[in-house]
């Protein structure tokens, strides 16, 4: 797993178990569930601190499916790893693909 598509998989799939978790704590203490949070960019670059509003529920309807993830506008890969799905002025909706999309689905598989 030492491609390149293999790691800019790994580090979208970590991102999203940090957003995962901002998620269960904005659950927790947000009282207004069309409150907006902030997510953290989904990208494949392991230094982006960029953050990413959207309410929980859109945050649960793009993570229903495992190769689904949220990035900034202008940080979507290559179309070699990921197909643009959705794209608003705020945040893009990605789709990894090829070998990027098993590993996404696969790392992100319930343990």
């Amino acid at each position: 797993m030492g491609s390149v598509e293999a790691r800019l998989a790994r580090n979208e799939v970590m991102f999203r178990s940090i957003n995962e978790r901002i998620r269960e704590l904005a659950l927790r203490f947000q009282e207004i569930e069309s409150e907006t949070v902030a997510f953290v960019c989904e990208c494949a670059d392991e230094t982006c601190v960029e953050r990413v509003q959207m309410t929980a529920a859109q945050y649960d309807e793009l993570r229903a499916i495992p190769a689904r993830f949220v990035v900034i506008p202008g940080h979507e890969a290559t179309p070699l790893v990921e197909k643009v799905l959705f794209r608003t002025n705020e945040f893009s909706i990605v789709r990894k693909i090829g070998l990027a999309g098993e590993i996404a689905r696969e790392l992100s598989a319930p343990q």
